[in-house]
């Protein structure tokens, strides 16, 4: 079987982009690894605040906070209520419980499983989501990123939304992510849109993309929610976040080049063989 030095040569190509691809430099963007160090013992997968300085017992793998901050999937951030659900009255347990010590009860957001007004999707990229309070004891989320080349342009993917906490809580809310790391538009600053959620409602997911310059080989990557009305718990999801180095345009230039190239020679080759094998006029 004869392949065609145009399919060999694409094929090259596209071999040498695919391992070209930039890696994903965040360490679980999906918040999959979350651990429960607490008793009585507990059965994954869990979920509920989590973060050193909280009481809690959960942990997120390479994730730091210390705010009003947890973690869910898609289908356990509803099936509960504050007065029944997961570990119900037990102080400083998770899954599914505020974790101070004075116990707020279990925390669950709104959504068709207990009376909410919306049924809950998993984030485009699957996996976990981070629900954060932006208007009631507020804490970043953040991750070191390491491996980073000075001066470099990084693109920042991720998956954001609102939801409110179930409960007494029935006004709408307003919430946003404020998102840092090396230098971006103001002092390494960006904020996504803002998400207006009807009450007792879940938003559905949107994506945002920001890109950021290295100023270090070693970055803090900081997510910090903000919401409105207090009292009202507006909640700021998070899922699916991606860090990539941006190629720079002198390598996507030899690439595309490449492939430009190979396309040239295929399109002479099947030129002078039609010339060869034309009929005399």
């Amino acid at each position: 079987m004869r392949t065609s030095f145009r399919t060999t040569a694409l094929a090259v190509f596209a071999l040498t982009l695919v391992q070209s691809a930039p890696a994903n430099l965040v360490q679980d963007g999906n918040f999959t690894s979350v651990t429960y160090s607490g008793a009585p013992a507990l059965s994954a997968p869990y979920f509920g605040q989590f973060g050193t300085g909280t009481g809690s017992t959960l942990t997120v793998a390479n994730w730091t906070t210390a705010g009003y901050n947890f973690v869910y999937s898609a289908t356990n951030v509803d099936q509960g209520t504050q007065a029944s659900g997961a570990n119900a009255g037990q102080p400083n347990q998770a899954p599914g419980q505020f974790n101070t010590g004075a116990g707020y009860g279990n925390t669950y957001m709104w959504g068709s499983h207990n009376g909410g007004a919306s049924t809950w999707t998993a984030p485009p990229g699957g996996g976990n989501f981070i629900a954060a309070d932006g208007a009631f004891e507020q804490g970043a989320l953040t991750q070191v990123i390491t491996g980073l080349t000075v001066g470099q342009t990084y693109a920042l993917k991720f998956y954001y939304g609102g939801a409110q906490q179930q409960g007494t809580f029935t006004t709408a809310t307003t919430s946003q992510w404020t998102v840092s790391m090396g230098t971006g538009n103001v002092a390494g600053n960006f904020t996504t849109p803002v998400v207006n959620n009807p009450a007792e409602s879940f938003s559905g997911w949107f994506q945002q993309t920001f890109y950021f310059y290295a100023n270090n080989t070693t970055e803090t990557l900081s997510f910090l929610a903000s919401g409105t009305p207090n009292g009202q718990p507006p909640f700021a999801l998070l899922a699916g976040v991606d860090l990539q180095v941006v190629p720079e345009f002198s390598s996507w230039m030899v690439f595309a080049g490449f492939g430009a190239v190979c396309i040239g020679f295929e399109m002479v080759r099947r030129r002078r063989r039609r010339s060869e094998f034309a009929p005399a006029a």
